[in-house]
Formats: structure tokens, sequence, C-alpha cells
């Protein structure tokens, strides 16, 4: 399956142009109130206006309103917003949040009701993958209670109160100590066991609770940083997060936590501490594996290996090492993988160490490049060597035998990279370069291109055409022809203050679609050139900090998410994702003064020719244009106009 990215936003545009004439539109609604929006929901497509008075779902192909949601009459409320009290456009699911009630976007049913259910607003949700169902998370008077949804069958399954006001756990193994009334969960770090119990965890606390029945079987006192399964699923590993300290403070609100060095571990089941003391890592724990025959746990220093029936060391002293990347077992004891991949070293099964020197991986210069001490590195791994890319630059050691120069260069904070695993290309913007990183088949290992961006951080998408790359922006665009080593650049002016609301609705819905990109492409991956055509992957900052095989892994278990999300999908729509798209959208204007022409400019994907123009007839109107479907939305007063195009 081939998701693209979501919708373009649109805007204004004035006279009439020379060379494209004004359309009338081929049908029209008049709305409820005057329009201040049009939001497409993420992922049904469903045209959205909101007015003063209501929001309106509209169906295009019987082209009618199909529902009506009332407005609040808070005057603060009056302006369109994407993630407020109002509205809230669910990504990753047909729903849509109006006024704190769970709405299905597709027929307007509403699943929960703020009014009826008691609570005071939905704090956030999560979807839980396996389940293909959405976990709601709401809070009233102290009071943090969930709802399960089953997308497939749009309905509630199960609600179920985490915490009680007061203070008061339930079912908790820490009865004097008070869990926080005020919660809030990182997104997307619920974890369902083999066993169907989802493992949920806010701020200071891990629950465990029947995914089937929502019955909570206990809450222990936690603030997690990491969890983890025991390979047997009879122990919940939770490594705790780090408090304090400047770091710690930066990352609040982010979903990410550092790392302490103590990790516990809870009986499933019961909540219980399954050891009798946690484990107490000599420095901060860079991370765990869970592999069957034992628990491995990291630090900043080096490593140790555990009994997951007992929490107890399996060698005596831990092996020193810093940046250790793996640890494998054989026959004669380990082999620890350290200094980012560079260095090796065996040890015996009781952990010391049979070579007098760590061996160090053969480099046609002999020499390994110095990397950072603690996370920030991307590795990416040739025939002819290893591309390392950090947040200061991006570095390449040649194998043995290759007969390849070291090569490096620097990184501004601008630098924006995307990895294309079908044809192993590395492509990183960076000042007023475009740079492609392939050594096995370019022999300066990088080919360079002058391009003069305007703001390459803007660039959230790459995609893969039949010769070439596309990267874009909110306005500024790049035909790349990795072949000839030619790009084709254009940056569109904005039309007005990129303050005003649509500006940032279009930007807050390119993210949204950089998310579904970067996955897409991984769906296509290793199926060959032709089907690698329309692959979209995300354009990230550098040095992420993930090796590529992680992220890899992150980005196939995203692309389940939107196999099982497809499913609600509207079949037109779907089948409109299965067509080649061939075309961008920029918003501009011509000239500059109070008579410029504001217009929406169609530019094809592999020429990065203008291909049209659709001009309106006033200064500053609202419309968005979906480019899956084809069609242009306008709003004028209280009158909707659709254009086929």
């Amino acid at each position: 399956m081939r998701l693209p990215l979501i919708l373009v936003t649109a805007l204004c545009l004035c006279a009439a142009s020379q060379l494209h004439a004004q359309r009338q539109a081929d049908w029209s609604l008049e709305l409820t109130g005057n329009a201040q929006g049009i939001i497409f929901q993420h992922l049904t497509g469903v045209p959205i206006v909101q007015t003063e008075k209501a929001y309106m779902g509209i169906d295009p192909a019987a082209k009618k309103i199909i529902w009506t949601a009332d407005r609040s009459g808070d005057k603060a409320m009056s302006g369109i917003i994407e993630t407020g009290t109002d509205f809230y456009n669910m990504a990753g699911t047909p729903y849509v949040l109006i006024r704190h009630n769970l709405m299905d976007s597709r027929t307007g049913q509403v699943l929960i009701d703020k009014e009826k259910e008691g609570y005071k607003r939905v704090e956030d949700y999560e979807i839980i993958p396996s389940l293909n169902s959405l976990l709601v998370r709401t809070k009233a008077d102290g009071k943090l209670r969930l709802y399960l949804v089953a997308m497939t069958d749009n309905k509630v399954l199960w609600k179920t109160d985490v915490m009680k006001s007061g203070g008061i756990t339930l079912k908790s193994e820490s009865e004097n100590e008070p869990v926080e009334e005020s919660i809030e969960v990182p997104v997307n770090t619920t974890m369902l066991t083999p066993g169907k119990h989802l493992l949920y965890t806010h701020k200071k606390n891990v629950a465990c609770i029947e995914s089937g029945s929502g019955n909570l079987l206990w809450v222990q006192k936690a603030e997690p940083a990491e969890i983890q399964l025991s390979p047997d699923g009879k122990n919940v590993l939770v490594i705790e997060a780090e408090s304090g300290g400047l770091m710690a403070l930066a990352l609040a609100g982010t979903g990410a936590k550092l790392r302490s060095k103590k990790l516990t571990a809870y009986d499933l089941l019961t909540g219980k501490e399954a050891w009798k003391d946690p484990i107490e890592a000599e420095e901060k724990i860079r991370w765990m594996d869970t592999h069957p025959d034992f628990l491995t746990v990291v630090h900043k220093k080096g490593c140790n290996l555990y009994n997951y029936a007992t929490g107890e060391k399996l060698w005596k002293r831990d092996f020193e090492g810093r940046r250790i990347t793996e640890i494998l077992p054989n026959n004669e004891g380990y082999l620890i993988t350290f200094n980012s991949g560079y260095k090796t070293m065996q040890l015996s099964k009781e952990g010391k160490e049979l070579w007098k020197k760590a061996q160090v991986k053969e480099s046609e210069d002999g020499e390994a490049e110095e990397m950072p001490e603690e996370g920030g590195v991307d590795r990416y791994s040739y025939a002819k060597g290893d591309v390392l890319v950090t947040t200061e630059g991006a570095f390449f050691t040649p194998a043995k035998g290759s007969g390849m120069k070291r090569w490096k260069m620097g990184l501004n904070a601008a630098a924006r990279v995307a990895y294309d695993p079908n044809y192993k290309n590395l492509i990183i913007l960076t000042g007023q370069r475009l740079v492609m990183i392939n050594p096995d088949k370019n022999p300066k290992v990088a080919l360079e291109v002058k391009v003069p961006f305007e703001n390459a951080a803007e660039f959230h998408t790459l995609e893969i055409r039949e010769k070439s790359y596309f990267l874009s922006s909110q306005q500024e665009f790049v035909v790349f022809d990795a072949e000839n080593g030619t790009a084709k650049h254009k940056f569109y002016k904005k039309p007005f203050d990129s303050k005003a609301f649509l500006a940032n609705a279009a930007r807050f819905g390119m993210a949204v679609g950089s998310a579904v990109a970067v996955t897409s492409g991984v769906t296509n991956a290793g199926m060959g050139g032709t089907k690698a055509v329309g692959s979209t992957f995300g354009m990230m900052p550098p040095g992420s900090g993930d090796t590529e095989i992680r992220r890899a892994n992150r980005q196939m278990n995203t692309a389940v998410v939107l196999n099982d999300a497809s499913s609600m999908i509207p079949p037109v729509r779907f089948e409109a994702f299965r067509l080649t798209r061939d075309f961008a959208y920029y918003f501009t204007k011509e000239k500059s003064g109070d008579d410029a022409e504001k217009m929406l400019i169609e530019v094809n994907k592999d020429s990065g020719e203008e291909t049209d123009k659709l001009i309106f007839d006033n200064a500053r109107p609202l419309y968005q244009v979906d480019e899956i479907e084809k069609r242009v939305y306008y709003a004028n007063k209280s009158t909707l106009k659709v254009f086929n195009m």
C-alpha cells in the first residue's frame, strides 16, 4: 500500500490571469454562518467547514452537508483551532474532537459525549496498533479515565478509571504514596503484551489494564523512561527516568525522558516487585536489550548481563567500553561491538576479556572517526565504507580495500536529511548545497549541487520520481536528477503574512504529512525500482541518535498502523491514493503591492514546470486544495463553492 502526502492547504488570489481564464464553480452549498476556514480530516479527507456558529462535514460525492456540530459560544474560540478546546483534527484516526466530543468525521456520529460522560476535557489520545484501537484519556475532578475505541467497529469497547480524586490509587502496592492529579502522557508509549495487557504510563505511575475488559489490575509508583517485557512475558522491566537537570527540563513536554541508573522489574499480573533489589547501573543507562537468555544493560561507560528471575549480574564486573552498539553470544562467550561500531572485544562466558586489545574495524587509511560521546549519531553502511551523520557533520570512513578516501563535511543548524533505502542514497540539504552521498556509486563519496535555498529547514518531504527526486517545503521545491547531477529549484513568496491561520494550518498539515511520508516509502522498500516510484520519506534534522536499523524498525511499525488505518479511508479516496500523483501546489503572488495577483500554482513534480494557475475574485479568500480527489474548495461569506480540477 502506498499512502501519499496528506493534502495541501490553499489560500488567496485576486484578478484574472492573462494565461488562464477564471472558472465558475462546479457546485456550491449554503452554510450556517460565515465561513472562517476549511479543514480536511487527516485520514478520511472529509472536508470540514468552520463558521462562527458550527462545523459542517461535507460529502463531495453527494454535494451536500452530511453533519453539523455547534460551536462553543466562547469568544476566545472564534478562530480556527487545530490543537485546542474547540476543534482537534485527530491524525491517524477517522475522528475529530469538537468541544471535547469524539466524533466520526464520516458521519458526524458522537462516540464519546462530554456532557453524558461527565468529564471536563479530553487530555490526549494514542493509537494502539495491535488492537487497531484508540486509547482516549479524559480528566474530570482529578479523575483520569481511559476509553478504548475500536476504530474498525467504530464503537467504545470500555472505559476505566485509573485514578480517583484525593490521590487514591486503585489496587496499588504504594498505598502511602499519592498519585499526582496533573498528568502528562507521552504519545505512543502504551505497550500491549502478548497476553493482551495494556501497560499504560502517566508521569510517575505505571498501570496494567486488561485490554479486553478494561479491568485495572494494578498501579505502581514509577516514572518510566522506557518499558520492555521479559522474553517469558512474566516481568515488566522499567528503566526509571532521571528527574531534574537542564536536559530533563528541556525534554519536558516532548514525551522523551532521560534514563537514570535504575531498572526495576514488576510482576505482570500482580504489580509486585519481582527482584529483591532493583538494578543500579554504574552510570546512566543508554539502552537495554531483552535477549532470550539474558538481560543486557548498557550504560555510558560499559555494560553487564543480568538474570531475569533475580536481577543479579552474570559477570562479576562490568565490561568497560564506551558507545556500545551490540552484544552477541558466541561459542567463546560474547562479542562486544563498541566505539560506534568501530571496535570489538571477545569476552568469555564469565565476562573476562580474551583478547589483549580491542580489534579495530579495518579502514582504508587505518583510522577511526571520533564520534560524540553520547548519542546523536546516525550510521549508514555501504560496501565501500560507513557514513556517520551527527548534528555537526557527515563523515565517511572507507572500508579496507575500497580504494576510497576519507571524507567529511560540516552541517549547519538548518540542515535536513533523508535516506532512500531503495537506492541507498543519502540526501542532505545544508547551506546552499544539495548533497547526495552514496560511496558505492560515487567515487568521490558525495555529489554536490549548488541550490539557492531560501530555507532548507522548512523542507519536509522527499519523493522518488521515475528519473529524479522531488523535495518540497510549503513554499519551495527542488527537482533533483541524481544521474545527471542537476537540480531545478524555485521559491514562491507567501501571498501575505505567514502568521495568518491558514498558513499555520498548512504547516501543521505538512508536519503530519511528513510523519506519514516517512513510512509510506518503507512499505515499498526492496520491491524494485518500479515499485519505489512514488515512495515518500520525511526530511529530518541530522543526527537524531537512532541507528539506521532502529529507525527502519520504527518506520515499519508505523507502516503497520497505516495499513490498518487504510480500511477506514473512504473507497473512492483510497482508489485516488493509488493513482500516480504528479503535481504539487504552491500559494504565492506574482507582483508586489496591493494589485499583486495572488494565486495557487500547480507544478509538475517531474519537470518542475508550472502547469496551471487558479485566480479568485477576492484578495484573501478561504480555500483549500484536495489534490488527491482533485477539487478546490472556496468559501466566501456563507457560500462554499467547489471546483473540479
